[in-house]
């Protein structure tokens, strides 16, 4: 190209015969055609090479976006125009068994350990500990017995597209497929749980468990809801009220030495609650895994507020006991 610009220029000062002007266009054609022709093979080139990777970048990009932890999905959206009703028609009969449920345990859980039989966990907080765990082991045994699945498919599992029951809210916090799962859970609920129930109390400790457990499952419904995530899964496990121990054991002895799978963590259970929470926080968001991280972050709020106004009824307590001496 190089040389051809120099003998069109030389070409144009030595002939008079052509005008300025078609010296110019002359000059301009002459050098403009290899260009651009030029230019075109380099295109080109460039396209041809780039065929391979431009393809590979496209199906990265519609992967990423396929598979986006943000993608919200249709799952919900689908189920509510078949059944021609909105989000709120699917969360109020749960939502209000919810209220329902925690309003009763509340009320009569004082009651039931003043007045009946139960009365006897007043005197052996411990034994309450394991009777909880025992059920959660029954119900471990009830899975592999054929004639009792339709009792677990009903009551032990929380269909979220399809919720059989609304006892299912409570019934799946008892509920284990897994031997692993049901070891893990029950491992982490009689640690903190032991320390608790004593100082609580039963009456106190009951509430707290079963309102927890059926809260978890509810925000195992709105939260993912909400966030547009994919419903059409089931959930079942003791985690979300046993978070809502954790939080309640870290708010009232934030200083407590815990350990992660027998390693000690620096800072005390206060810690250990904060990482986890915002690691179920994260979970919910992403949608790492298979685990229903939006149960454990409602079981975790619940037992920070529940350890918040337990200390501020304890403190009213005391500070009435004063008063009166």
């Amino acid at each position: 190209m190089f040389p051809f610009k120099m003998f069109s220029t030389t070409l144009g000062l030595k002939n008079h015969f052509f005008s300025n002007k078609s010296l110019l266009s002359l000059s301009l054609k002459n050098i403009r055609q290899p260009k651009i022709a030029s230019f075109k093979s380099n295109v080109q080139l460039l396209q041809s090479n780039f065929i391979p990777i431009r393809g590979y970048i496209k199906e990265t990009i519609y992967q990423s976006t396929r598979d986006s932890p943000f993608k919200r999905s249709n799952t919900w959206k689908n189920y509510n125009q078949f059944y021609n009703r909105s989000n709120w028609d699917k969360l109020k009969k749960p939502f209000l068994f919810t209220v329902a449920f925690c309003v009763v345990t509340t009320l009569v859980t004082p009651y039931v350990y003043d007045y009946t039989p139960f009365a006897y966990f007043k005197r052996h907080p411990q034994h309450l500990l394991w009777s909880i765990i025992g059920i959660n082991a029954a119900v471990f045994f009830m899975w592999r017995i054929p004639r009792l699945q339709w009792f677990t498919m009903k009551y032990g599992i929380l269909f979220k597209d399809n919720i059989q029951s609304s006892w299912s809210l409570l019934g799946s916090a008892f509920s284990h497929q897994s031997f692993a799962h049901f070891f893990i859970n029950m491992l982490a609920f009689q640690s903190f749980g032991s320390t608790l129930v004593t100082y609580l109390g039963v009456a106190n400790f009951t509430a707290m468990y079963l309102n927890a457990a059926v809260i978890s499952s509810f925000a195992s419904l709105a939260i993912p809801m909400f966030l547009g995530s994919s419903l059409s899964v089931a959930s079942l496990g003791a985690s979300g009220a046993i978070f809502s121990v954790f939080g309640t054991f870290a708010y009232l002895f934030p200083a407590a030495p815990v350990g992660l799978f027998f390693i000690p963590v620096p800072g005390g259970a206060w810690v250990l609650f904060l990482g986890t929470a915002l690691w179920n926080a994260a979970g919910t968001v992403l949608r790492w895994g298979t685990f229903d991280y939006a149960a454990h972050l409602g079981g975790s709020i619940i037992g920070v507020a529940y350890g918040y106004w337990y200390t501020r009824k304890r403190k009213e307590q005391l500070r009435r006991r004063r008063v009166w001496s």
